[in-house]
């Protein structure tokens, strides 16, 4: 690298966050192939989902226990599951036991959209990452981790 050139790196791939960066796009573009059947983006997907992963684990379906999980920004999250709620997917209402929180709930449509998007999803999940080994997955699984944790995430 020459002394103008303002990149660390000799070739691009060396980068991280380009490595990050190309990794995401080509994961975006497989969900939105996949998503695009149920009708629904990939925010979309991220609330639904974890409503649905809520429900499994008992734990409070709130709007702000969704920004918590899924690490939506919280206006994009409320315009999100504004969307949904008038395409008939979900319902949100005022918490009995909090005056300030808003629960988010399935309706029927919307908890048979999830349960489909959710196995296409893992089948997409499981065919994109089949070119790494066992072990090799579960060490990008840890090292993903490592990151969005020392982030403060």
């Amino acid at each position: 690298m020459s002394d103008s050139s303002p990149f660390k790196h000799s070739k691009a791939d060396d980068s991280a966050g380009f490595l990050l960066w190309k990794i995401t796009a080509l994961w975006q573009r497989r969900l939105s192939e996949v998503l695009g059947e149920f009708g629904i983006t990939q925010t979309q997907y991220a609330i639904l989902a974890s409503l649905r992963w809520f429900e499994e684990q008992g734990e409070p379906t709130t709007q702000a226990h969704v920004v918590e999980h899924s690490k939506i920004d919280k206006m994009t999250l409320s315009k999100a599951v504004r969307k949904l709620e008038e395409d008939d997917l979900v319902l949100r209402e005022q918490s009995s036991t909090d005056s300030r929180a808003i629960n988010v709930r399935f309706t029927v449509k919307g908890k048979r959209v999830i349960q489909k998007a959710v196995v296409a999803i893992e089948r997409a999940d499981d065919d994109f990452f089949s070119g790494l080994t066992e072990r090799q997955l579960e060490t990008y699984k840890s090292l993903t981790i490592s990151v969005i944790f020392s982030n403060g995430l």
